[in-house]
């Protein structure tokens, strides 16, 4: 991913590496600024909480982002110690400009940059050291295409150095410093690693590889507004703004007339599960995931599904435009 520092894959789970991305490099009474884009950016304002930081937080409206702009007028009227954005916020669809925060950052050297890659990480551009960016952070079950089960971070020198300053730290098994020796050398034992859940990851990393980054990069672009135009041309609207939708995911909400557990129950009978909206946007909207190693056929059989379910639940719905749609994009 593009960086000199250290990489952590630990059994876990990827807000397991939003804690260890914190406790790390914070001491209590840090200055830590958030940039929430909905309910994982607010997510990591709880956690900073817990670990006692002094937490200053710029929130979107959910489908909206921060400007860069906002960003750095907060950052010219106070010092902080680390900055945190969530590359793309699972709740709302939205992706973050985080090259254009890293350019930002460059500025200010005392302030570390963490980026959350959860939901973007090996699906969306993320180049560590080119980027700016000290802490990337994910998990393994999004656009890696493994089941949930690791927590996944990269560190780059200057988040190295500020672990070594803290000395001791609360955190016994999220320490930089107890899995360092580890990650140089698997053979050591400080906790049990998830072994099965470590092959299927080299498995995936070799899939990556065989595609290469940049055509992986250029297929989510490719698959993500293809998904996203069908969606559409269905009648849905997207939660997430044109200009700052990410295309690892869909964040679709529903007609008038659509209740949520019906459509979604339907949906899991004709082959498909999403997941519900969160926030003041449960039951209002289905989040539809197209990352990872998913292929045309994955494509073409949801929106299929989606067609017959909106049918089922007594939408006027021509069958087979969703998918004509889809295809058009798809072979442009």
């Amino acid at each position: 991913m593009g960086t000199t520092g250290e990489v952590f894959v630990i059994a876990g789970t990827g807000t397991l590496s939003m804690e260890m991305a914190i406790s790390n490099t914070l001491r209590s009474g840090d200055d830590m600024l958030v940039v929430s884009h909905g309910f994982f950016g607010d997510r990591f304002v709880e956690l900073c909480e817990r670990r006692d930081l002094n937490v200053d937080v710029l929130r979107s409206k959910w489908g909206k982002a921060v400007s860069v702009e906002e960003i750095e007028e907060q950052l010219r009227k106070k010092s902080y110690d680390a900055i945190t954005v969530t590359h793309v916020d699972t709740s709302t669809g939205v992706s973050a400009p985080i090259k254009e925060i890293g350019e930002i950052l460059k500025k200010y050297e005392d302030t570390l940059y963490i980026v959350d890659g959860v939901c973007s990480t090996a699906g969306q551009r993320e180049y560590i050291d080119e980027m700016d960016i000290d802490i990337l952070l994910t998990g393994s079950q999004k656009a890696f295409g493994v089941a949930p089960g690791l927590a996944i971070l990269w560190a780059g020198e200057k988040a190295l150095e500020r672990r070594k300053s803290l000395g001791t730290i609360s955190e016994y098994y999220i320490d930089f410093e107890r899995w360092i020796p580890i990650m140089n050398d698997p053979s050591k034992y400080f906790a049990t690693p998830a072994v099965n859940m470590i092959w299927a990851l080299k498995e995936s990393i070799n899939i990556i590889k065989e595609e290469g980054l940049e055509n992986r990069y250029k297929r989510h672009i490719r698959n993500g507004r293809a998904m996203q135009a069908a969606l559409e041309g269905l009648g849905f609207e997207l939660l997430a703004d044109k200009d700052v939708r990410a295309v690892t995911l869909s964040n679709a909400l529903y007609m008038d007339g659509i209740d949520d557990v019906e459509f979604r129950s339907i949906l899991a009978e004709e082959g498909v599960v999403v997941a519900g909206g969160l926030g003041d946007y449960a039951g209002k909207m289905f989040r539809l995931g197209h990352m990872g190693n998913i292929d045309i056929h994955d494509m073409v059989s949801t929106i299929g599904a989606i067609e017959r379910t909106l049918y089922r639940v007594g939408v006027d719905v021509e069958l087979g435009e969703g998918v004509g749609i889809l295809m058009g994009e798809l072979l442009k």
